[in-house]
């Protein structure tokens, strides 16, 4: 299974379209940074006022609109790369020849895939943690999403470390959801295309579900008392449907 792994990461990696989402996703980090930087304050997006920038908030307010195009375009872009274009390419049929359970290939191409995901959001949190303690301002309070009242720099890291803990688990749950379509639609083009209309379809039906097109506002209403039971009832449903779609599916699909 480890062998596996290893195999399906040094795949991943090995392609050119893994590295230039990756270089993409560090140019649109340090752009952001730099306008944070020259403007000194964020407006949220959502009307919810202007926040002042300094090294305690830096790292999670920076992903306001990073996380947007993280889990919209690129990591779905990644994904289908790496599961239909497999599929439709017919590279699976080699794969399976190895003397392992079927169930072992997928879930070690998922398992690949969620490191690749940790890889993505772990660069942006360290860069944001280098950033702000090196070119902004530095601060002994800051103030949570949705709150009056001022934090401790105390509570800065446990509040960024959860942030990018929960966005990490909403890019997990897109992948799981892009793991079920991607078995029932191989051409990648067509399979993007789906993901996106079905992340876009659902969400008005249930607002917590608009995770899977912009998730930062829900992660930080998450992060607050109100809305967070909703939000993880979301985040679990979503894990659990999808993925167990995804290994039923494969355990029946000719290839």
């Amino acid at each position: 299974m480890l062998g596996i792994w290893r195999s399906e990461m040094e795949r991943i990696w090995n392609r050119r379209s893994t590295l230039l989402l990756y270089t993409i996703f560090l140019l649109m980090v340090i752009a952001n940074i730099v306008s944070l930087k020259i403007n000194g304050t964020m407006k949220f997006r959502f009307g919810e006022g202007i926040a002042t920038v300094n090294n305690l908030n830096l790292p999670w307010l920076m992903m306001s609109e990073i996380s947007l195009f993280l889990i919209l375009a690129l990591l779905p872009i990644l994904y289908v790369d790496q599961l239909s274009g497999d599929i439709h390419s017919g590279a699976y049929r080699l794969y399976v020849l190895r003397p392992y359970r079927r169930f072992q290939f997928w879930l070690g191409k998922l398992f690949a895939l969620s490191v690749t995901t940790i890889v993505f959001t772990g660069t942006a949190l360290l860069i944001g943690i280098l950033a702000g303690w090196t070119i902004f301002p530095r601060s002994l309070t800051f103030f949570k999403y949705g709150s009056a009242e001022a934090s401790t720099s105390l509570d800065a890291m446990s509040y960024t470390l959860v942030f990018y803990l929960v966005l990490t688990l909403v890019c997990l749950a897109k992948l799981m959801l892009s793991s079920a379509v991607c078995l029932f639609i191989s051409r990648p083009l067509f399979s993007f295309i789906s993901i996106l209309f079905i992340s876009m379809f659902i969400y008005p039906f249930y607002k917590p579900l608009v995770m899977l097109i912009d998730p930062f506002q829900q992660i930080m209403l998450a992060l607050r008392v109100d809305g967070s039971i909703r939000f993880w009832m979301c985040l679990i449903v979503i894990i659990l449907i999808c993925s167990t779609i995804s290994f039923v599916r494969w355990q029946k699909k000719t290839i």
